[in-house]
């Protein structure tokens, strides 16, 4: 649990964080202690303890001690979490080496003083831009274009480029397969994120993520399909191999 967040807003005295502090640390036995018992324990009035609870919103002790139990335990979900970083990664490696998802993780995490690029069409587009800012808040150089902004957009940064990701469904898209073709005739490396692994964009790419796709012929989107969600995941995958690297600050 991040305390600072925890704390941020509430105009805690030095003393009041440090029984929060305490608290935290010994959630599992607070309440058998009391508030009396708490207050003891830090060097303070019970009123303190129950100032506290007020000010972080509650109506009491026993409410404050409750709800820090909930957010510990929703925090150090570790294991719920993994179990489902688990299954997502059984999924994607029932379609994709484990080794080139890895590989992919570390591609991106050796993109330092260069840039990262993301290109993607359509719906993709989504898929792209969340991409996007998720490399900008993990502190990498990165630019998103779609088939709606300036060609010079891309080529004016082709000598610059560390790592070209596009993202397309079909594979087949012409505008990506245009800038894909364009970047691939430089020594610029190719990831491609597609429903499609014999796709034109898949032969193209260096390394391709194939993520399954029920409905490969609904060009519009209409159907209800979990190809965009499991497109997330896929990414958020190789994101979690970035983070094993320690190369992405927790």
């Amino acid at each position: 649990m991040k305390f600072d967040k925890l704390v941020s807003g509430k105009n805690l005295s030095e003393t009041e964080q440090e029984v929060l502090h305490y608290m935290v640390a010994n959630i599992d036995r607070v309440l058998d202690m009391g508030v009396r018992g708490v207050a003891k324990a830090n060097y303070t009035s019970a009123t303190t303890v129950m100032r506290l609870a007020h000010k972080m919103g509650y109506r009491g002790f026993v409410e404050l001690q409750y709800k820090l139990m909930t957010m510990l335990r929703h925090d150090s979900m570790g294991t719920a979490a993994s179990d489902q970083q688990d299954q997502l990664l059984t999924a994607m490696t029932s379609h994709n080496d484990l080794s080139t998802i890895k590989t992919v993780a570390q591609r991106i995490a050796a993109v330092e003083d260069r840039y990262l690029y993301v290109y993607a069409a359509g719906f993709s587009g989504v898929i792209g831009n969340y991409m996007f800012k998720k490399f900008q808040i993990l502190g990498k150089r990165c630019f998103f274009s779609t088939p709606g902004d300036s060609a010079a957009l891309l080529e004016n940064y082709l000598e610059d480029l560390g790592l070209f990701m596009v993202v397309s469904k079909s594979g087949e898209t012409q505008s990506v397969l245009d800038k894909a073709r364009l970047v691939s005739s430089l020594p610029i490396p190719i990831v491609a994120l597609t429903g499609n692994p014999e796709s034109t964009l898949a032969k193209i790419a260096d390394w391709t993520l194939t993520v399954p796709d029920e409905f490969p012929l609904d060009d519009l989107n209409q159907r209800a399909s979990l190809f965009y969600p499991r497109m997330l995941a896929a990414f958020e995958l190789v994101i979690g191999e970035v983070e094993k690297l320690g190369v992405v600050d927790a």
